[in-house]
């Protein structure tokens, strides 16, 4: 990437010890361990710019985009829902609380 680089947020992967992360950054996400050794060869890919990234408790990232919500896989950055939306907005913080 050429330029300045927009970060999302950093993911401790689960059961891993704390030694994998996902770092999440412009429309893509990619699986390091704290070493910064690639440990998938597999790219997370948003459909679209997210203004936020958040980690969910059931295993998932969610991203908010201009004009949807996806929600994908950690381990394997598969897209697992997506919920369109009409008003854009950009939030500080993205996160769940109570499971929801």
């Amino acid at each position: 990437i050429q330029g300045t680089i927009r970060p999302h947020a950093i993911i401790i992967l689960p059961n891993t010890s704390g030694m994998e992360l996902l770092l999440t950054y412009e429309d893509e996400g990619i699986y390091i361990d704290i070493y910064g050794h690639f440990t998938k060869e597999t790219v997370l890919q948003w459909g679209e710019m997210p203004a936020s990234v958040a980690y969910l408790q059931s295993n998932q990232v969610m991203g908010w985009g201009d004009k949807a919500i996806e929600l994908r896989s950690v381990e394997t950055g598969n897209l697992e829902g997506v919920f369109m939306h009409k008003k854009a907005q950009k939030l500080k913080f993205l996160c769940e609380r109570n499971d929801k």
